[in-house]
């Protein structure tokens, strides 16, 4: 792995998929996302939303695109840790095919739900998401 940057493995039903992660310029959503990794909180979470040539979501544990938890409230156990602010850079686009975001319902709500990108060059996403990494 390059400097500042991790790898995740992901298995799903349909192969599997490695992300390289900006431990570096994402560090929040990065920890976030390895240690809900590391603790199984993703363990048979379905992608409840895929839309063809746009995106596909998962990490919502109730399946309905209307749950999930930060890793820092399941540690603190308080409710204002549910969510962390976001962590958006310039150089960190939606310009490639399998970056992987947080999904957010307005600034700083990122929780456990994230999208991968199913084409290149979303570029209306950029800038409202936390960008964390990209298919290996």
């Amino acid at each position: 792995a390059r400097r500042g940057r991790m790898s995740v493995l992901l298995e799903t039903s349909l192969g599997d998929l490695v992300f390289d992660l900006h431990v570096d310029l994402c560090p929040q959503a990065s920890t976030n996302f390895l240690k809900l990794c590391k603790s199984k909180y993703y363990n048979n979470c379905i992608f409840h939303s895929v839309e063809k040539d746009f995106i596909a979501q998962s990490g919502d544990p109730t399946g309905t695109g209307q749950g999930g938890s930060s890793i820092f409230k399941k540690v603190s156990g308080k409710n204002e840790d549910k969510y962390f602010r976001d962590e958006i850079h310039d150089q960190l686009k939606h310009k490639s095919l399998g970056c992987i975001g947080m999904v957010n319902a307005g600034p700083d709500t990122n929780a456990s739900q994230f999208y991968v990108t199913l084409r290149p060059n979303i570029d209306f996403l950029d800038g409202k998401y936390t960008v964390f990494g990209e298919l290996a």
